[in-house]
Order: C-alpha cells, then sequence, then structure tokens
C-alpha cells in the first residue's frame, strides 16, 4: 500500500483537502454577491459577483465562493470549503470541508463530508457523501492505481468531472468515482 505522502500526480484528494484547510484560514471576508437578510454567516466568507446566498442558509468557518452561484435556502456549509463558479448547492443541503469545482450541482438534501466533486457533477436529491467510518479506523482511498493509506479518520468521496449521482445515492468513506461516470438512483456505492 502507497503511504499518504506520495508523489501522485495530481495530488490526492486528501492532499487537496489538507492544503484547503491550512489556506482558507487566511481568507478575508468579501462580498460581491447578494446575501439574504435571514442568512446567517458566522465564519469568514469570500462571495464573488452574481452569487447569492439565499434564506435561512447558515455559514461557519471559512467558505470562498466563485461567480454566478445559489447557495440555499436553508443550506449549511461549515469547515473550510470552496465552490466553484456556476454551482448550485440547494435547500437543506450540508457541506463540511469540501471542494467543488465549476458547475457542480448538489441541488436538494445531501451531505457531502469531506468530499471533492470535480467540474460538471450533477448530485441527484437526498445523496449522502459519507466520511467517517462506524469503527472509526483510518480511511484508505484508491488512487492512481494503487490502495492508499490517507492517514484521515475523516475522508468523503471523490467525484471525477462531467459525473452524474442518481438521487437518494450513498458513497461510503474513501470512494472514488471516475471520470464521466453515473450512478442508478438508490445506488450504494462500496468500490
Amino acid at each position: 500500500m502507497n503511504a499518504g505522502n506520495n508523489s501522485c500526480s495530481p495530488p490526492p484528494p486528501w492532499q487537496r483537502l489538507a492544503a484547503l484547510r491550512k489556506e482558507l484560514p487566511g481568507l478575508e471576508s468579501s462580498i460581491a454577491g447578494k446575501i439574504h437578510p435571514t442568512a446567517v454567516v458566522e465564519g469568514v466568507l469570500s462571495l464573488a459577483e452574481g452569487s447569492e446566498i439565499k434564506a435561512g442558509t447558515v455559514i461557519e468557518g471559512f467558505v470562498r465562493i466563485g461567480r454566478n452561484c445559489s447557495v440555499g435556502p436553508n443550506a449549511y456549509l461549515r469547515g473550510c470549503c470552496e465552490i466553484g463558479d456556476g454551482c448550485r448547492v440547494g435547500h437543506a443541503v450540508e457541506l463540511k470541508d469540501c471542494i467543488l469545482g465549476n458547475m457542480v450541482f448538489v441541488s436538494h438534501l445531501s451531505y457531502l463530508g469531506d468530499s471533492i466533486l470535480e467540474d460538471d457533477v450533477n448530485l441527484g436529491g437526498g445523496c449522502i457523501l459519507s466520511n467517517f467510518r462506524h469503527d472509526a479506523g483510518l480511511i484508505r482511498m484508491p488512487w492512481q492505481g494503487q490502495l492508499c493509506e490517507t492517514g484521515c479518520d475523516k475522508l468523503g468521496a471523490y467525484i471525477g468531472a462531467h459525473a452524474r449521482i442518481g438521487c437518494n445515492s450513498v458513497l461510503l468513506p474513501g470512494r472514488v468515482l471516475p471520470e464521466g461516470c453515473q450512478t442508478a438512483p438508490g445506488t450504494i456505492y462500496r468500490g
């Protein structure tokens, strides 16, 4: 098995998330978009032009949101999150320590923990990207043809570009879905 400190290129997801957690605490608040009066920002938010935080949304921690995004209503973003341009994070979606590329749609009733979704990914409603093993063990993740020891006790999924995930799908911790993949509704991805 490969160690978590490998020379994979591109960097493996757990290293990208660790880098985000180091970078975003230095984020400065910058609001170029709109925030609904009932939204709550208890951390540091960088909100680009054309983006909107809708009613009832709660933002904690350090969150950077690109241009022309829509977040909420009633979304919950916590930890360190980075959202690219043209994304939709909809009703009752919770993100914890996540990276979303451009044009990612997580429209409603989903949880994403410690996960990365590359460009042009669509998650159907009610999806769970689990980030914690029930036995509290460290999570291993397949990366570049090897099963890697990540050193993480919390790590969700990596979803490649142009993927389509059916509604009510569950991805177990440390799973990798390749570029362009599609899952049927109700899939439990143990792969």
